[in-house]
């Protein structure tokens, strides 16, 4: 799903790649079936990991945008993502007709800020621990950076609520998208 041509015949490496997504859409798009295995293996992914690293195995985390693309690439004929960024990712859905416009802007927000929090861990704390800080000061220093990083729409509560609320989107997107 995330391959990349990085070396030798770059033109040859993607036409194989696309072959290889073709086969993936016929075998799970066409099928219905990653619909089904995408739903067990995410929810898999938040029971194993989702207490250790709720920002992105969590209910509501970054793997749920992610695994939301991942089925709509499958579902849409195969699309080939020429960039692994998640906005852009996005766009290409948008675009492809398979993401409500409001739905769209939601999920760049939301990844926007998810990887802002995360960039912004590692900074105030030092690691990714994929959860709030617990001391003040480093929560006010993450704080200040994802309001550096993040459109002012996204900062207008504290950085708890503004989390916990694109959280609860994010997974009810996510149910509306695999119907959970």
């Amino acid at each position: 799903m995330k391959s990349r041509a990085v070396a030798g015949d770059v033109d040859h490496g993607t036409e194989f790649l696309h072959e290889l997504q073709d086969i993936d859409w016929r075998r799970y798009g066409q099928s219905g079936r990653s619909r089904k295995e995408l739903l067990q293996m995410r929810l898999r992914l938040e029971k194993e990991q989702g207490a250790d690293n709720p920002l992105k195995a969590g209910r509501g985390g970054w793997y749920d945008i992610d695994f939301a693309l991942m089925y709509l690439r499958l579902k849409g004929a195969g699309i080939f993502y020429k960039v692994l960024n998640t906005p852009a990712r996005i766009d290409v859905v948008e675009k492809m007709g398979h993401l409500e416009r409001a739905d769209a802007e939601f999920l760049r927000d939301a990844a926007t800020f998810y990887r802002a929090v995360d960039h912004g861990l590692r900074v105030a704390t030092g690691s990714a621990e994929g959860s709030l800080p617990n001391s003040q000061s480093q929560l006010e220093n993450l704080t200040e950076l994802v309001c550096r990083w993040t459109p002012a729409h996204l900062h207008d509560q504290p950085l708890d609520i503004e989390l916990a609320q694109i959280r609860n989107r994010t997974r009810e997107y996510f149910d509306r998208i695999f119907g959970s």
